[in-house]
């Protein structure tokens, strides 16, 4: 088991992303924070920010053993009321490695210590403010794909999933509560046994179709977290870079007319319609020539195997061959939409061969060049993975994996539950598998949770947040 770092330490952190830019935010928490902040800023009027009051900002100079290291504005957040529960610094400098260094070094020699990854956060969970899934959610914001994705995790982050937790919880203790107390004082028992054996059942029933609910727009708020990924596949020349650079609407693959320019597989995240899709661009080489070409053909054949949908492109503007069937023979049995490409130039392909070779598949005709079915793609894309429906960012979504196994797992025991009344067994198995139950919905919101589980979780967050 690992142990925490102690609460009793002053943490302190820089909060942007290295480099040069137009500020950059040291963040100090802990109890020593207006100490140390007194020791290393100090306002034109000689103010110190233990004078100040919370939530106020002020302009002046950090100082180190006399010596100015920058302009800074100093934020002052006082307990309880900032992100950790704690006393909270915030000093933005001028962006860039050398000033902002130098005001971390100052606050480190004055006795704060360096933060760990996601340790702002983690104390924000450890001293109440926030549940774990909203501890998590901060992690899905800053790691956002899409606008969609980022308006779901700012719902949860609200608490908007730990509230429909919570609702659950609660509904199973009342239960728990009741069959212990059954359990313990038989002798208040009235003999209404199969009674109250069907009012325990059919409120068992309730509390899990809640939960079947919440899991049933897992797959929704998976997609919307990891993104669908998309295989662009075909023999040279068909345009596989051509439709990437369309659907990612920015030039990021070489587009030429020689055949096999592409060596290797290109992938980028596509924002459709509030969706992310990783598209991978891949070599359409059969025959390699040399060692590099060998393994771009390997490349492709596990970005395939490994893909939730395949584009299989054919060239319109030339008939069916042997190299397109060879590659199908790679992608038959996937999950695949027919790409009908070049569709702006004279036809030559034999469509009737394309519906013997494809009789199941959906065909999608195109230009990647004039963008012409560009848009209906798209739409089929989505349909695909979104079965037609359309993107509620407002509904409470459970995205994370490691929230969804544990929804399983509860709706399994609320099940064994269930089924002890109907094999007619002792009650006390039935509060047995709702304790487990609850147990299940405590490891989401962290209420029962392992050191060991909570280090790989903030181990996830960049340092500083």
């Amino acid at each position: 088991m690992h142990s925490f770092p102690s609460l009793e330490d002053t943490i302190v952190a820089v909060s942007t992303p290295l480099g040069q830019g137009g500020i950059g935010i040291v963040r100090l928490s802990g109890k020593e924070t207006l100490s140390i902040a007194d020791q290393m800023f100090v306002t034109k009027n000689k103010k110190r920010p233990s004078e100040f009051k919370s939530f106020s900002v002020h302009y002046g100079e950090v100082v180190c053993r006399g010596e100015t290291i920058d302009e800074a504005l100093l934020t002052l957040m006082r307990a309880p009321k900032s992100y950790t529960k704690e006393d909270v610094v915030e000093i933005s400098s001028h962006g860039g490695m050398v000033a902002v260094g130098a005001i971390l070094k100052a606050a480190t020699g004055l006795g704060a210590r360096l933060a760990e990854p996601g340790e702002f956060t983690k104390r924000a969970f450890l001293n109440g403010r926030i549940d774990l899934t909203q501890a998590e959610a901060v992690l899905d914001i800053i790691q956002s794909k899409t606008e969609a994705f980022l308006k779901v995790s700012t719902h949860q982050i609200k608490g908007e999933l730990s509230a429909a937790l919570e609702r659950i919880r609660e509904q199973l203790m009342d239960v728990y509560t009741e069959m212990e107390a059954l359990v313990n004082f038989p002798e208040e028992d009235t003999g209404r046994d199969t009674q109250r054996g069907i009012s325990f059942q059919d409120r068992l029933e309730k509390i899990r179709q809640e939960i079947v609910q919440l899991l049933a727009g897992a797959e929704h708020g998976r997609i919307l977290r990891e993104g669908i990924k998309i295989v662009i596949c075909g023999k040279p020349n068909v345009g596989k870079s051509s439709l990437l650079n369309v659907l990612l609407r920015q030039p990021r693959a070489i587009v030429s007319p020689i055949a096999g320019t592409t060596r290797d597989t290109i992938e980028e995240t596509a924002n459709i319609k509030g969706i992310p899709f990783q598209i991978v661009d891949t070599a359409g080489i059969l025959e390699p020539r040399d060692l590099i070409e060998e393994e771009a053909v390997r490349r492709s054949h596990l970005s395939v195997k490994g893909a939730d949908l395949v584009l299989f492109m054919l060239d319109a503007s030339r008939e069916l061959d042997r190299e397109d069937e060879r590659l199908w023979d790679i992608v038959r049995g996937q999950n695949v939409v027919i790409v009908l490409n070049k569709c702006d130039l004279p036809q030559q392909i034999d469509r009737k061969s394309v519906k013997r070779m494809f009789p199941r598949e959906v065909v999608m005709p195109l230009s990647a060049l004039t963008k012409d079915g560009i848009a209906q793609l798209e739409e089929r894309l989505v349909e695909r993975v979104w079965h037609g429906k359309t993107v509620d960012t407002h509904a409470v979504f459970v995205s994370n994996v490691r929230h969804i196994n544990a929804l399983r797992d509860c709706s399994s025991a609320v099940e064994e539950a269930q089924a002890v009344f109907r094999k007619g067994l002792s009650l006390e198995f039935a509060s047995e598998e709702i304790k487990r139950a609850v147990h299940f919905l405590d490891t989401i919101t962290g209420r029962n949770i392992d050191n060991d589980l909570l280090e790989h979780i903030f181990s996830r967050f960049c340092i500083g947040k």
